[in-house]
Formats: structure tokens, C-alpha cells, sequence
């Protein structure tokens, strides 16, 4: 899974929610209770669990790692992790999926990062499920407002009968990441342009 492969549709104007609807199961792969692995090699970059670029067989965990990747990016702006596709030996498991957050991440309650990193487990035997998942207090509205998407309130749900403030919370929090993204991206250029020593301009960004 990716983004591009998530719909949004809305419901009757009488409901304020949304069903995410998944499309093109082009590469998809049926696995069942009497198949339960797989092993060929499918998918997308920045998108792959660690067991399939181990070239391991695998179980539909690696979804959750696709999903964990996808939460990631709607929250941070990024992928987690810098995805070549190359094999990668043992030894350097960790080390290349260590989860970090950027900075302009830093307002991302504990109980998203508690998340996030369950999802992206490089262990596939304890990593969430999808029932899991879906039972986590940040899914499912049970945290703290303080403690829901940011240090404020608002986290996946809306609050039932209107629209409530935690969808607009969630809307400020994207436009703060992306103001901060931009500034962070900013600093960066001019930094590389003044070593450089070529052009002490800013480039614009675009996002």
C-alpha cells in the first residue's frame, strides 16, 4: 500500500465522515490461513518491510508496515526511512530502520509515536496487527486531548454529531508542518549555498 492507492469517499451530507476506499491490486498477493507466506519480491520504494529486502519470506505483517510508512507520512511530511531496495544484510537491520522524527515533527503526541513505532517494527513477529491497530487509543479517540495528534487536541476521529474541533486541529497541525518543513528545507539551502560560497540566495521551495 501507499498513498496513491488510498480513495477517499465521502458519505451523505447528513454524515461528516469519510471511507477510505483501496484501489489497484495490480501487484497484490493472496494469502490465506493455508497459505499464509510469500516470498516474491513486489511492491514500492520507501514502502517495503525490512523482511522483504532481506528477500524472507513474509505474511500480510508486511501491510502493516506499509500502513505505518503511510500514517507516517501524513503526519510528518516524509518517508521514515530512506528506501534504496537494495538487500540488506542482518547486521544493518536496525541501524537503517531506526525510526526518527524530523523536527518539524516535534509537536507529534507520545501516543502517535507509540504508534507509529508499532507499526514500524523490523521485527515482523511483534509488530501490530491491524486489529491491534485499529484498538490503539490514538485510533481509536480513547487518549487525553492533550495527548491525541499533538500536544493539543484532535486525533483520528472526529467528535460524533458535528465537526467538531478535532478535525480542524488536525487541519492547523498539517499547515504548521508544512510552514516548518519549509523553513527547515529553507535553512538548509541557504546553508549549503553559503558553503558553496556560489549563492547566499534562498531557493524557493515548493511543497
Amino acid at each position: 500500500m501507499k498513498p496513491e492507492n488510498l480513495l477517499l469517499a465521502h458519505k451523505p451530507r447528513s454524515s461528516h465522515d469519510v471511507e477510505v476506499k483501496i484501489i489497484d491490486f495490480g501487484l497484490s498477493k493472496l494469502v490465506s490461513e493455508h497459505l499464509p507466506v510469500a516470498s516474491s519480491f513486489l511492491g514500492t520504494r520507501g514502502y517495503l518491510a525490512p523482511e522483504m529486502l532481506q528477500r524472507k519470506r513474509y505474511t500480510k505483517s508486511v501491510d502493516a508496515w506499509a500502513l505505518g510508512v503511510i500514517v507516517f507520512v501524513l503526519l510528518c511530511g516524509c518517508l521514515p526511512f530512506d528506501d534504496d531496495c537494495q538487500s540488506i544484510p542482518s547486521p544493518d537491520l536496525r541501524r537503517k530502520f531506526t525510526l526518527r522524527f524530523p523536527r518539524w515533527a516535534k509537536d507529534l503526541s507520545p501516543s502517535a509515536r507509540d504508534l507509529l513505532n508499532k507499526l514500524l517494527d523490523i521485527r515482523s513477529e511483534t509488530r501490530y496487527t491491524a486489529e491491534q491497530a485499529l484498538s490503539h487509543p490514538w485510533v481509536a479517540g480513547k487518549t487525553a486531548r492533550r495527548d491525541s495528534l499533538l500536544q493539543s487536541p484532535g486525533h483520528i476521529r472526529p467528535s460524533p454529531g458535528g465537526r467538531g474541533g478535532s478535525t480542524q486541529a488536525t487541519r492547523d497541525h498539517v499547515s504548521r508542518m508544512v510552514a516548518n518543513r519549509a523553513m527547515a528545507n529553507a535553512q538548509l539551502n541557504a546553508s549549503m549555498a553559503n558553503k558553496d560560497g556560489t549563492n547566499s540566495r534562498v531557493r524557493k521551495i515548493s511543497i
